[in-house]
């Protein structure tokens, strides 16, 4: 697999191509809470209002309108941001989740905590063997070592030593 060499300029258009649209999504964002607080929406209300489908609407808009009317590719990407932004209010106000907080449980299971399966673990005794004592009488110290193997010496002048030869 042969790579291929990037030159400098495309990587600066692709991370221009993502501070755009990253930038997009920031102003629709203030954009959008802008419009929720000139509203009046109440966050903290029951019940469906109709005043919390305005912001996702207008951000979707505006996105949709940008992304077809303006020429220029740097503001087509932020007009894509301001779309991104309208479909995260969206799914917000719908599923009343906050997509960007992360999906705590509420749609099947998906960013539940996991659970890993612990055994009990039982507490085991040391293990003592019960053995008898050793007498002291057992121990019988060696003090003549006359017959020591000696450097040098042939194995032959060793009368008990026996050998086998294979």
């Amino acid at each position: 697999m042969r790579s291929k060499n990037v030159s400098s300029q495309a990587m600066m258009g692709e991370l221009r191509s993502l501070a755009m649209i990253s930038g997009g999504m920031v102003l629709g964002s203030m954009g959008g809470k802008a419009i929720d607080k000139m509203l009046k929406v109440d966050e903290t209300a029951s019940g469906f209002q109709i005043k919390k489908l305005v912001r996702p609407v207008a951000l979707l808009g505006a996105g949709v309108l940008g992304s077809m009317k303006l020429k220029n590719q740097d503001l087509k990407m932020v007009s894509a941001g301001v779309g991104a932004a309208g479909v995260v209010s969206t799914i917000k106000v719908v599923l009343k989740k906050d997509l960007l907080a992360g999906l705590d449980g509420g749609m099947a299971g998906l960013g539940e905590p996991m659970s890993v399966y612990h055994e009990p673990v039982r507490m085991i005794e040391p293990y003592e063997p019960n053995l008898p004592a050793l007498s002291s009488g057992s121990y019988i110290p060696v003090e003549d070592l006359s017959n020591a193997y000696v450097s040098g010496e042939e194995v032959s002048a060793y009368q008990d030593a026996e050998f086998e030869i294979i």
